[in-house]
């Protein structure tokens, strides 16, 4: 599988197929694709206030701790952690600008 680097980590280049017929949960994966909802916002005012932004792409739940200037239709490419049921994002890279988080 083709691996891309972003920061300090190595990503595998996979497509939603791939993530339903390979064992890989826990593996920092990149996939591509058309944001599928309305992108959820949350401000999270606990001790350390936040932000949290989660949308569905390729049917998966994709979260990211922070709120990047996204919107449904929007194709995106999301670097993070495949978690089984979805993937953790550590960016979000669009046609306009790429989106990171702190790990």
């Amino acid at each position: 599988m083709k691996r891309v680097k972003l920061g300090h980590h190595y990503y595998y280049v996979v497509t939603p197929e791939e993530l339903k017929g390979r064992n890989m949960r826990g593996k920092n994966v990149v996939l591509e694709g058309e944001i599928e909802t309305k992108p959820l916002i949350e401000f999270l005012p606990m001790e350390l206030p936040s932000w949290r932004t989660t949308f569905k792409l390729h049917g998966l739940s994709i979260e990211f701790a922070g709120s990047p200037c996204l919107g449904k239709g929007e194709r995106v490419k999301v670097y993070g952690r495949f978690v089984g049921d979805g993937i953790i994002a550590t960016a979000i890279e669009t046609e306009r600008a790429l989106f990171t988080t702190e790990e």
